[in-house]
């Protein structure tokens, strides 16, 4: 028992470095020599249930393993990872608006939901607090000057649920393609 760690570190080691030990260039093809497959071996497809590009029916553009940002109908940044789904979106006064919709993206009045954001400079974040107002919760404090914040976004559909947490770059910029703030956009560019 002894020898497990230190044997499962050689073996993964082995394993892991078999095909990275060359650089990658910034070009279309990878140089194979000197590995111990040949050229193409890393997307074969022979005797596998399906043909190369048939993953699970994904497009090759999927991007799957990554956000897909979309925009709500305040042109915020919906927040799908709870329910009802929420919009993220920074009024013109610099505060914060947490909008509820349902699945029909009707809006839906906040039940019982406890909201935080933590944004702005790493050195000095802003901790926001909410409180209702109309159908959406809208923080007491505005952002800070400045622009390409981390933020942090805490939700709890009810005083026993999960919190549930999302993290992204805040980017007020206007987006160059749509009419979405960088932070909504969904041209994924």
């Amino acid at each position: 028992m002894k020898y497990t760690i230190p044997t499962l570190t050689a073996v993964g080691i082995v394993f892991l470095s078999s095909c990275g030990d060359k650089p990658k260039e910034h070009s279309d093809k990878d140089d194979h020599a000197g590995h111990d497959h040949a050229e193409g071996e890393h997307n074969d497809h022979e005797g596998h249930d399906h043909a190369a590009g048939e993953h699970d029916d994904k497009a090759e553009d999927d991007h799957s393993g990554h956000d897909h940002i979309k925009a709500g109908p305040n042109k915020g940044r919906m927040i799908s990872s709870v329910t009802p789904q929420a919009e993220f979106f920074v009024m013109d006064d610099g505060r914060v608006q947490i909008s509820f919709f349902d699945a029909d993206m009707k809006a839906v009045a906040p039940a019982g939901q406890t909201v935080s954001v933590i944004s702005g400079e790493r050195i000095s974040p802003l901790e926001m607090s909410f409180t209702a107002e109309g159908n959406a919760l809208v923080s007491k404090e505005a952002l800070p000057k400045g622009n390409n914040f981390p933020t942090v976004v805490a939700i709890k559909t009810s005083p026993d649920s999960e919190e549930v947490v999302t993290k992204f770059t805040l980017d007020l910029s206007d987006c160059s393609s749509c009419s979405n703030k960088e932070y909504a956009c969904e041209c994924h560019h």
